[in-house]
């Protein structure tokens, strides 16, 4: 079970939330997110609730600081990551108000010798045109205590298309506690890294309500056994332009960590309503309680629901996470069939060379010739986009990365993956695809982020070069 010392500190959040102030949360693509892995993965941030993102910069504090109370007598890499992250969040102080009006500066730069759009996946909706694209954007936050603001507009240039957008722009309240967040913003459930079955930030983010408890609790009377607990719950509307135009999209999940290296979750989502189908209360209640998928006139259809687990085994010779997803369509009721899977390897450090880092990853939505898998990715789109695991319907994707990291100065990661499609199909279609991505600081405000990748699929290939470059205020 969680450690006394952290089952008073969780509760004492709990006891503290009625004059808690509400916060903004950290981009899905902040490299902040591989560091707290990485401390997890070594033992030392034991009530973190890492699969359920994005995480407020408040619980990042949180987790910081737990990281450094439990990090006495690790070794110096461990010190140095947490030094880095002290560095970076010293700013942070979420007992006063603020208002950044300008707290990073980015631009990005895109080239590409194709159209095919191979490379793009997890990059929030946004597509590039064959050629050179640039991204200017800025973001804005503020914290004026029971209220949070966040706004990242963008300006999108390529030949022939200019366009401004906000990639996310949302307002947080705090309730005795819960964090409500109205706006765009980007989530991703599950432990996967190379993607989550049901949700991840492969799609446009959605402009939506969302309640969370930002910081995890510890529940009252026997559920105090589940240990650190987070429960999330949205809802959103679709766009006009699909098969069935307008539905509504919901899900709900529960993360919780019965003990400092067992981290479960449990997702549902569903699609309801629209454009010429029901949407009253009687249709709401039956897609939560997981009926009338497949009943003639009704709007409650396109259910899934799936879970998830993460072991670490924080060894001395070699730390291990292990993890694992599954999640179908509900059309047997609350049991989830037509299952979708995903399973990974992570090694934080390779034996003594703590530098290096390792990670293996597979995920599946093919089942077989005579069942073959449409539960995840039928209609479960976004503007063109997958909500969930980019790879699609019937198809495998194997994952693997090297990297290094050099605390607070950078990490260099290589990775090869290999995905194969129509796998229930005659004629079946591989992707084979090598990429290279650094991430250097140049300065305390300053760092590049640079990345070139490689994709070929039978007579297509593709070549996309980027750089970003980020100026922290």
């Amino acid at each position: 079970m969680l450690p006394s010392k952290g089952a008073i500190t969780i509760l004492g959040l709990l006891l503290l939330s009625l004059s808690a102030r509400a916060g903004t949360y950290l981009s899905l693509e902040d490299e902040t997110y591989d560091l707290l892995q990485r401390l997890e993965a070594e033992g030392v941030i034991e009530s973190g609730l890492l699969s359920t993102r994005p995480l407020s910069y408040k619980e990042v504090l949180r987790l910081i600081s737990e990281a450094e109370s439990n990090a006495k007598g690790k070794g110096p890499f461990i010190q140095e990551i947490i030094k880095s992250l002290k560095e970076k969040f010293k700013n942070e102080d979420t007992s006063v108000g603020y208002i950044k009006p300008l707290d990073t500066l980015y631009i990005r730069f895109i080239y590409s010798n194709s159209r095919t759009q191979l490379l793009n996946y997890n990059m929030e909706g946004d597509s590039y045109k064959k050629g050179l694209n640039e991204r200017v954007g800025f973001i804005l936050r503020s914290d004026l205590g029971w209220f949070s603001f966040y706004a990242n507009p963008e300006l999108r240039h390529s030949e022939k298309d200019n366009k401004i957008v906000f990639r996310k722009i949302y307002g947080v309240f705090n309730l005795s506690g819960w964090e409500l967040t109205v706006g765009k913003d980007s989530q991703w459930w599950g432990p996967g890294y190379h993607g989550a079955i049901l949700l991840t930030n492969n799609a446009e983010p959605f402009t939506m309500i969302r309640i969370t408890n930002s910081e995890p609790v510890i529940l009252p009377w026997k559920l105090r056994y589940l240990g650190p607990f987070r429960f999330t719950f949205f809802v959103t509307k679709l766009e006009k332009e699909r098969t069935v135009p307008e539905p509504y999209l919901w899900g709900m999940r529960f993360n919780f960590k019965p003990h400092p290296y067992v981290e479960v979750g449990l997702s549902r989502t569903a699609l309801l309503g629209g454009r010429g189908r029901p949407e009253d209360l009687k249709t709401w209640w039956k897609s939560f309680i997981g009926k009338g998928e497949h009943e003639i006139g009704s709007g409650a259809g396109d259910q899934r629901a799936g879970g998830d687990i993460k072991i670490t085994l924080p060894l001395k010779i070699q730390p291990i996470q292990l993890y694992a997803e599954t999640a179908g369509e509900n059309s047997a009721g609350l049991v989830p069939v037509k299952l979708a899977y995903l399973v990974g390897l992570y090694l934080p450090r390779i034996l003594s060379f703590e530098n290096l880092s390792f990670r293996l990853e597979y995920a599946t939505t093919y089942v077989s010739e005579r069942n073959r898998h449409k539960a995840c990715y039928t209609a479960y789109t976004y503007k063109g986009k997958i909500i969930g695991h980019h790879l699609g319907t019937d198809s495998d994707d194997f994952f693997f990365e090297l990297s290094y990291t050099m605390p607070g100065r950078g990490r260099i990661s290589l990775s090869y993956d290999i995905e194969r499609h129509n796998l229930s199909e005659p004629v079946k279609e591989e992707k084979k695809e090598l990429a290279i991505q650094t991430d250097v600081r140049l300065t305390k405000d300053l760092y590049l982020r640079g990345s070139y990748g490689y994709a070929k699929i039978k007579d297509r290939t593709e070549n996309i070069v980027s750089g970003t470059i980020y100026f922290k205020f």
